[in-house]
């Protein structure tokens, strides 16, 4: 255990030693098994001892006002002891006759003799681990407390192509749980649009329009452009091209960010962390055959005013003028080469 999470756990045990009737059970296992990341988790250890606490029952005949019952800190190496009311051999609830409750009780708090109660506490630990465990197994919320046994996420990432995948190796970008909270949108077959938009806007929180069949000029290369002699695509209304570029509509949108503030608006510049996240999230959905652009929209009471020495950058947060007259939306980015 860490020192950080050592003092995480010293501050929890100081907690349940002032009020232990306040916590659940569960929760307080789960907290305990979070904080012990570098064991295995409870109910999986080989041996008692190689668990951060150990757990048994208080010897009572009457109903269980609550969960947990005390805290017994040793001063020694040895782990604390957490007794519970309910779950257990012992109690109304038992499976032992309450005659055997009656005794346990009466050795413990009468004749200071707790052998037969830790005897019996031997088998409350294992009981209750696989009792926690079985719990555990069944939340998958409590996956994320351990990286290691982090078995939903691996589910979830299955279903949705990104198993195996990595998409978190490069600083700034798309962190890997926030592309499951999209899985409604990337698990379907077929994208569109809408989808893109929905994605975009709930990541980044900002107005999106995405504009399908946007226009672009594709180059031709030198080799394929039509000429008079020595070129077989020269048929006339078939597949005779004039010049050295052709108007594309069928494979480029474009993406409408705004009106955005000016934090935002320099996030999305490039080399910016938007920039890079929004770039992983459009790959991520449409893939590779399609090609886009991004337009920024900024709020018009957002707009620097331009002055020398100032920190605006040329071309990106620079305008001469009034800046305070109309949202300004004249930059257009490409993540790819800019068609000429």
């Amino acid at each position: 255990m860490s020192s950080t999470a050592s003092d995480a756990f010293l501050e929890l045990v100081e907690s349940l030693e002032k009020d232990t009737h306040t916590f659940d059970l569960f929760a307080l296992l789960r907290r305990i098994d979070a904080l012990n990341k570098n064991n295995l988790p409870l109910g999986r250890a080989p041996r008692p001892r190689n668990e951060p606490i150990r757990l048994g029952q208080k010897p009572s005949s009457s109903f269980a006002p609550s969960a947990l019952a005390d805290l017994e800190r040793n001063r020694d190496s040895q782990p604390a002891k957490l007794t519970i009311h309910g779950f257990g051999l012992f109690g109304p609830n038992g499976p032992m006759p309450l005659v055997m409750t009656e005794y346990v009780r009466e050795r413990s708090e009468l004749h200071g003799d707790k052998a037969l109660a830790e005897f019996f506490d031997l088998f409350h630990h294992r009981l209750i681990s696989l009792f926690y465990r079985a719990w555990a197994e069944a939340q998958s919320t409590n996956s994320l407390d351990r990286p290691d046994t982090d078995s939903f996420s691996r589910y979830v990432s299955s279903l949705l192509g990104l198993q195996g995948r990595s998409i978190v190796s490069r600083p700034g970008s798309v962190p890997h749980h926030a592309y499951l909270s999209q899985a409604g949108h990337l698990a379907r077959q077929v994208r569109n649009a809408e989808g893109l938009a929905r994605i975009i806007a709930s990541y980044f929180q900002v107005e999106v329009n995405v504009c399908e069949f946007a226009s672009r000029w594709l180059r031709i290369s030198e080799d394929q452009q039509t000429r008079l002699t020595g070129f077989q695509g020269c048929q006339l209304g078939v597949d005779t091209i004039a010049g050295r570029r052709v108007l594309d509509r069928q494979h480029h949108f474009k993406i409408v960010l705004g009106p955005l503030t000016l934090a935002q608006y320099s996030s999305f510049l490039p080399g910016g962390a938007g920039n890079r996240q929004l770039s992983d999230w459009i790959s991520t959905y449409v893939g590779i055959e399609f090609s886009w652009e991004v337009s920024l929209i900024l709020q018009a009471n957002e707009v620097p005013t331009c002055q020398l020495g100032g920190p605006q950058q040329l071309g990106w947060l620079t305008w001469v003028g009034d800046s305070g007259k109309k949202d300004r939306s004249d930059l257009t980015l490409y993540p790819e080469p800019c068609p000429e």
